[in-house]
Formats: structure tokens, C-alpha cells, sequence
């Protein structure tokens, strides 16, 4: 799991990842079907089950149900006070959704399916892959997270996979044509209805994966990939076109009914559509696990909120005996629908497949590691120091035996709840499985690194553990850091030599952080997971939530 480019010398307060390594020889002994062969290469897919002739007096209807960033959760989970999703309770809602509607009905999944929980995690992302199967999905796009566990992995889950991968964007080393395990968009057709589907990754992946695990692959512009495709897809006599994207969007405003519009939206997703929305029906994004049921220059705009806790709809109809224009496809119906365990019976069929995944890792999953005093909140916005995310840098720090601990906010995946909590929510917590590395740093490039840790606007998206950092954000970028402190007040000067814990992933460039490689970097042999545990173990029950305020922008 760790690049070849890292030192040699181990280094740190753990020994080994003892817990770690024996969930990994639990996974092992994981039984799996050997991987079916990859997809035909093609763009066409006639997935129907039937041939029928269109009534040339009734309407063209589509029904499209589209979940995202799934992160491999298979058990529902409390969302204010209601039981919402797991893979039974979402079965049963699509399956009510698609009996209501008269028409065809496409399901499609927005990317990051896999990794995200021990139950998929331990079987490399299997369950999620039988789970989708046995659901009927038609299509899904390649998520950033699909990379996670290199390319071998992704192209045995895409060869077992009864639905086909897409990325328009995607393409072999110098522009050469990409692998044939996976497509650049597909023409879907049911009941006479033909749909082109286009996908489109994102295109910063190779820099949000820990460096090679997208090997020679070339992630392009997502604006001009997706012009070129709707363009080829429009030649093949489609119906309706649906855009399925992991890029996303932030709304100030998400709203919370079913068909409430989002207000205040921007991110990439708004960016692309406004740029190569033309031709393109319903664009679906993904990535920023953010509710968004929005309208872009005409076009709709639909993303779920993510771990199974939404089902974005989308109802189109063209007027019967029309050719296919831009202004003639109707959007009769739009929503994003939490998935409540109150409203329907869970599909039993599959609460079965769920137990028996569940069953081979339980054990280790139930273990009681620690006992919390209150919730650690890890925010709703990323871009907010908090206390889930200081735990996670204090751990990094206290196991690399560094002087200074940085976690890049991504790296939280969900906050720790008041009471015990089990190695399955810390691997929730923290699912990733990076080895953690110290790096030798002199006070210039610290301050480099942490000007790096505010966004645009002046917020920090990074912990720190160790340290107390002034800034301005009103200043200019680059100038924002006022003072670096260490936690017993000693100034950090330029040509002081220091010490920073952090994942493989940061030190090899990943979420941007170029400035981390020009240190010297020392392997320690301790994965993330299992440094958290054992510093929860080390501070006793029970644990407190850190203070905030180590990053003082006042």
C-alpha cells in the first residue's frame, strides 16, 4: 500500500500495526469469485429486457434514479433521528420508485462506490459490487476513490461488475485511445427509448489518490470532454442525454424537502455544465456529498447526498411524434428522496447478502476500543477546524513521535459519537489505510506548508496537532501567516528544524501538497488506523474532545 519512493529507516512509537495487519489476514481468508472478464469495448449497450415498438401517439418518458459516493455503505445509519439508507432499505426504495412510474426506468451511480467501511474495505470493495449487481444498476462513472487500491483491483471489481464503467475524460498516455475496461458513454435503450449516457471523472483524480495508483492513465478537461461526447452521442439517435459525473457542487443553501431547490450553488459541476451544458437533458454530480437539486442555465442539476442517505429523481417526457430538440424534453418531475427506514419494507433478498458480508469481518468490527465524553463533530463544512479531525493529527503526531501533526480535512470521513465506539467507526473514521511517515522540515518550508492548509477564502481545511497558527485572511495568499507557535509558546523561526507526522498520501503530493516532498521523509511502518486506536487506548476512558482554536484568525 505504500509507494516504492519512501525511505527505509522505520521509525515512531508503534512497533507494528498489529490490529491492522490482523484484519488484513482476516481479508485474506475472504473467499471471492474470480474476476469476470472486462466489457467489450463499444459505446452501444442495448440493455433492455425486451424489444418493443414505441406507440407513436404516447409520449417519450424517462425515469432516472442515480445514487453517489456510496463509500461502501452497506447498513443504514441515524440521520436526525431517522434510520435512513444501507443497501436493504435503498433496494426497497428504488424498487417502490421504479413500480410507480410508467416508462422505463435507468439507475445509475455516480462514482466512489467501494471504499469507505471495513465490511467493503476487507473484501476490496466485492460487496458493493454484488450489492449494485443484484440492484440492477445500468451504469456507473469512475470515481476518484475507485482508484484507491490501484488499477489491478479496479479493473478485477470492474470485470465483475453486470453494469458498465464510463469516463469520457479518461485516455491512454500522449491522447492514446483509453483501456477497453471502460467507456466513454453508452446508449442505453428500454421500451423503444434510446438514452445517451456520458461520463465524466474528475479530472484533478491523479492528484486526490496516493501518487501511482492511476498509473499512465491521462484524467483530461472535464468541460471539453464532455462537448465531445454529448456531440457523439447526439449522432446515435438518442432520446434524452444524462450527463453521469463525479464532479460536484456546494450549496449555501441545500434545502431539505424532496423537491426544494438549492440555492447558492458553485463548484466545478456549475462550472462544467455552464461551459458544455448544451445538449445534455439531466447532469448528475457527485464528490461533494452535498445535497444539490438546482438548475444551470435551463438544465438540471442533481446530486445526493452521500453514504446511501438520498436518491436523486429525475422524470423527463418528450412530446409524442417530435424529433429530439433542445427545447422540446421537459423535466415533469425533480427530487432528491431520503431513503427512511419507516417507509418501506427492506428488501429481504438483499438484508441477506448484507449479513452474510457482515458476518465475515463482525468480530473485529464490534471490538470496543475506546469511550468517548461527548461527541467529536468533524463539521459540516470541511473547511472548519474541529474536534474530530485535532484527535486525528494529535494521533498522527503522538505515533510518529513527530513535533508537529497535519491531516489534510478529506481524510474525515464521519464524526466519533458520545460513548463507546468500535474499530468499525474508527475505520469509518478513518478507512483510507495510509502509512503514516515523518518528514524533516526547517521552519520556512512549515510556514509554506501551512499557507498551503487555508483556502481561497481564508478558512483552514487542514489540523494541526503541536502547534498555534495566527493568520490574516483578508491578506494576500502566501502572506496570511501571521505567527507559528509551538504548544508551549516557543516561537517557530525560519531556520528551525522541526518535525511533521502526517499520511503517505500528503507526503507524496496528494490534495496539492507538493511542498511536503522537499522534506526528508522517513517511513514508520504504523497505518493511520491503528495509530488512532492505539493513542485512544493510551489517553484512557474516557476521552475528551480536543479544544479548538489552534488555528486564530481573529
Amino acid at each position: 500500500m505504500m509507494p516504492s519512493s519512501f525511505g527505509v529507516r522505520a521509525v515512531g512509537r508503534l512497533g507494528a500495526p498489529s490490529l491492522f495487519l490482523f484484519v488484513l489476514a482476516l481479508a485474506a481468508c475472504i473467499p471471492g469469485e474470480p474476476p469476470a472478464p472486462a466489457p467489450e469495448p463499444g459505446v452501444q449497450d442495448t440493455a433492455g429486457p425486451r424489444e418493443v415498438t414505441p406507440d407513436p401517439r404516447r409520449p417519450v418518458r424517462l425515469q432516472i434514479l442515480h445514487t453517489n459516493d456510496v463509500h461502501g455503505r452497506l447498513l443504514p445509519q441515524v440521520v436526525d433521528g431517522d434510520t435512513i439508507g444501507g443497501a436493504a432499505v435503498l433496494s426497497a426504495h428504488l424498487d417502490s420508485l421504479r413500480a410507480r412510474f410508467d416508462g422505463p426506468t435507468v439507475v445509475l451511480s455516480g462514482g466512489d462506490i467501494m471504499q469507505g467501511t471495513a465490511i467493503s474495505n476487507l473484501a476490496w470493495g466485492r460487496p458493493l459490487i454484488e450489492v449494485h449487481n443484484r440492484k440492477g444498476y445500468h451504469a456507473a462513472v469512475l470515481g476518484n476513490h475507485e482508484f484507491d487500491w490501484g488499477l489491478d483491483t479496479l479493473r478485477a471489481r470492474v470485470g465483475e461488475s453486470e453494469f458498465p464503467w464510463l469516463a469520457a475524460n479518461i485516455h491512454g498516455p500522449e491522447g492514446t485511445d483509453p483501456p477497453d475496461w471502460f467507456r466513454p458513454w453508452i446508449v442505453w435503450e428500454e421500451d423503444g427509448v434510446r438514452v445517451g449516457i456520458v461520463g465524466i471523472a474528475l479530472a484533478s483524480t491523479p492528484e486526490v489518490v496516493i501518487a501511482g495508483r492511476t498509473e499512465d492513465l491521462v484524467f483530461s478537461d472535464e468541460a471539453q470532454a464532455l462537448r465531445r461526447a454529448v456531440s457523439e452521442v447526439l449522432g446515435q439517435g438518442v432520446d434524452f442525454v444524462v450527463a453521469l459525473t463525479h464532479v460536484g457542487a456546494i450549496c449555501s443553501h441545500p434545502g431539505e424537502e424532496p423537491e426544494e431547490r438549492s440555492q447558492g450553488c458553485e463548484g466545478l459541476a456549475m462550472d462544467v455544465l455552464r461551459e458544455a451544458g448544451e445538449g445534455v437533458d439531466v447532469f448528475l454530480a457527485a464528490h461533494t456529498h452535498a445535497r444539490n437539486l438546482a438548475e444551470v442555465d435551463g438544465t438540471l442539476l442533481l446530486q445526493s447526498p452521500a453514504y446511501t442517505e438520498g436518491i436523486s429523481v429525475a422524470r423527463l417526457e418528450r412530446a409524442a411524434g417530435l424529433e429530439r430538440t433542445a427545447g422540446n424534453v421537459e423535466v415533469t418531475y425533480a427530487a432528491i428522496i431520503p431513503p427512511r427506514a419507516v417507509e418501506v419494507d427492506p428488501d429481504t433478498a438483499m438484508a441477506r447478502v448484507v449479513d452474510e458480508w457482515v458476518a465475515r469481518v463482525g468480530p473485529i468490527l464490534d471490538e470496543p476500543v475506546a469511550e468517548l465524553a461527548e461527541p467529536f463533530s468533524n463539521a459540516e463544512r470541511r473547511a472548519v477546524e474541529n474536534p474530530a479531525g485535532n484527535l486525528m493529527a494529535d494521533a498522527q503526531r503522538w505515533a510518529t513521535g513527530a513535533d508537529v501533526g497535519l491531516v489534510n480535512n478529506g481524510s474525515l470521513r464521519r464524526g466519533l459519537p458520545q460513548g463507546p465506539v468500535t474499530f468499525g467507526i474508527l475505520y469509518e473514521f478513518q478507512p483510507f489505510q495510509n502509512e503514516l511517515v515523518r518528514i524533516e522540515v526547517d521552519g520556512a518550508l512549515l510556514r509554506e506548508i501551512l499557507e498551503f492548509g487555508l483556502t481561497e477564502a481564508g478558512e483552514p481545511w487542514t489540523h494541526i496537532s503541536g502547534l498555534r497558527v495566527r493568520y490574516d485572511p483578508r491578506a494576500p495568499e502566501g502572506e496570511r501567516i501571521t505567527s507559528i507557535l509551538r504548544d508551549d509558546g516557543t516561537p517557530v523561526a525560519p531556520r528551525d528544524r522541526l518535525t511533521i507526522g502526517t499520511s503517505e498520501f500528503l507526503a507524496a503530493g496528494g490534495d496539492g501538497y507538493v511542498a511536503l516532498a522537499q522534506g526528508r521523509i522517513q517511513r514508520t511502518g504504523v497505518v493511520d488506523v491503528d495509530a488512532l486506536i492505539e493513542y485512544l487506548r493510551h489517553l484512557g476512558d474516557p476521552v475528551g474532545a480536543p479544544a479548538t482554536g489552534r488555528w486564530d484568525g481573529s
